[in-house]
């Protein structure tokens, strides 16, 4: 099957740049709706489109040395800055979604003789857009 994409290249980036040492990512999308069930919906429940909002997910291993994805992570929580989230591809300018994001969670862990971990969450603020080859 060619064109299946391998996920180690689909990273998240932050101002440009991807987070060292990722081991995981998604991104979540969804939309709420508003009821519009009348006594005209002969007991069928109706539906409009409302707020559209989104999540990125990211994990992965924490370098000794310099600790980057989570001082980055980390540099943003504590300013309660937003960014550029950039999910997708790393090496091409297809296939990715960019968007305003929030960090609004960081979990480090490590249990004996495991590697230390961190995952987080950003959620998306404003228009959150698709570009594809």
């Amino acid at each position: 099957m060619a064109g299946i994409i391998n996920g180690s290249v689909y990273l998240l980036k932050i101002g440009g740049a991807a987070l060292p040492d990722q081991t995981e990512g998604s991104i979540s999308l969804s939309m709420e709706t508003r009821d519009t069930t009348s006594k005209d919906s002969a007991g069928f429940r109706e539906l409009l489109e409302s707020t559209r909002s989104g999540s990125i997910s990211v994990s992965g291993l924490v370098d000794e040395a310099t600790g980057q994805a989570v001082s980055t992570l980390m540099g943003h929580f504590a300013a309660r800055t937003s960014f550029t989230a950039i999910f997708g591809l790393d090496a091409t300018a297809d296939n990715y979604f960019t968007a305003t994001g929030l960090v609004t969670s960081i979990e480090a862990s490590g249990g004996t003789e495991d590697n230390v971990t961190y995952s987080a969450t950003i959620e998306l603020s404003g228009s959150i857009s698709f570009v594809e080859a």
